[in-house]
């Protein structure tokens, strides 16, 4: 798996490589940035064919062999691109969110994450597992690493992403790269 991220572009949606799933410029920004992914990796020149798993998922019906999984936030995008199912998050940090802290976070939690790094790591999962309860679950670091609530699935951090946390899940610790690659802004316009 290889995890990309985007400043995304002020352009409209319509000069962007490839349209969105809605009409917006973040979607399209992530769309774009998962066909520059596929570019980089050899897989497609065009995007596949778009549709949907049974728990809703973004995927490629007709390549099923490739998965992946998109987010945005105010000002950046990220794709994780692979041949294994994975989820992965980016999320702004602001520090107005720290108010929702308590009710988001156990008192371990709050010791191990700071809220915008648990979040991104419950969405990852989330989007991994292909559902779940976000409230509900539980990470904690054990010997610095991140122990996530469902067996046989690991998570990762990342702060590259400039002003962001930003976090990836898949069923092999291994498969998680150790750092996630940029790509600048004007890749992703025609």
């Amino acid at each position: 798996m290889r995890i990309f991220f985007s400043p995304i572009p002020a352009a409209e949606p319509g000069r962007f490589l490839t349209p969105g799933r809605s009409a917006g410029a973040q979607s399209a920004a992530a769309w774009s940035l998962l066909l520059y992914a596929l570019r980089e990796m050899g897989e497609a020149e065009r995007l596949p064919e778009r549709g949907t798993d049974g728990c809703g998922r973004p995927c490629f019906p007709s390549r099923p062999e490739l998965r992946f999984s998109l987010s945005h936030t105010r000002g950046w995008v990220l794709c994780a691109l692979g041949r294994e199912r994975c989820g992965a998050d980016v999320q702004l940090i602001s520090p107005r969110d720290a108010a929702f802290a308590p009710r988001l976070m156990d008192a371990r939690e709050r010791e191990d994450f700071s809220l915008h790094e648990l979040w991104c790591l419950r969405e990852s999962l989330y989007k991994l597992l292909g559902g779940g309860d976000l409230r509900a679950w539980r990470f904690r670091r054990e010997g610095g690493l991140i122990v996530p609530p469902a067996a046989g699935t690991a998570a990762r951090l990342y702060t590259d992403v400039p002003g962001c946390a930003a976090a990836a899940a898949a069923f092999s610790a291994g498969a998680l790269p150790g750092a996630l690659e940029r790509v600048d802004a004007a890749a992703l316009l025609r």
